[in-house]
């Protein structure tokens, strides 16, 4: 069977650990779901790091979670909906504020300080 495992990567730069925030699902072929995210957990093991960026910061792999598991079926048409997730506003945030936190993402400046200086 096919899962969907989603993951959360926290990722630090720097002396001041400047902290980014990565969400990916990984397709997992699996018995089960707790086969599935044993196998996702495995592959995950080699995504924790430590390397230097261009500009000489260390930058590090913190933590990673398995936060989410769901069974993916072959789709019946042109679109497959892979992942869904509900959250509610339980924070002192404004809408406007929360809808922001849980829908922004880094663009190309901000992902800089995530480059491996080996590759570049």
């Amino acid at each position: 069977m096919i899962y969907g495992v989603k993951v959360i990567h926290i990722h630090t730069v720097g002396e001041n650990d400047q902290r980014y925030y990565e969400e990916l699902i990984l397709r997992v072929e699996a018995d089960s779901f707790d086969d599935a995210y044993e196998k996702a957990e495995l592959y995950m093991k080699d995504a924790v790091c430590v390397y230097k960026n261009p500009k000489g910061d260390t930058v590090k792999t913190l933590s990673i979670e398995a936060v989410d598991c769901f069974l993916a079926f072959e789709p019946d048409g042109d679109v497959q909906e892979i992942y869904s997730s509900f959250s509610i506003n339980n924070s002192s945030l404004t809408e406007e504020e929360y809808y922001k936190a849980i829908s922004s993402s880094c663009g190309e400046e901000e992902l800089r300080p995530l480059r491996n200086a080996e590759f570049n």
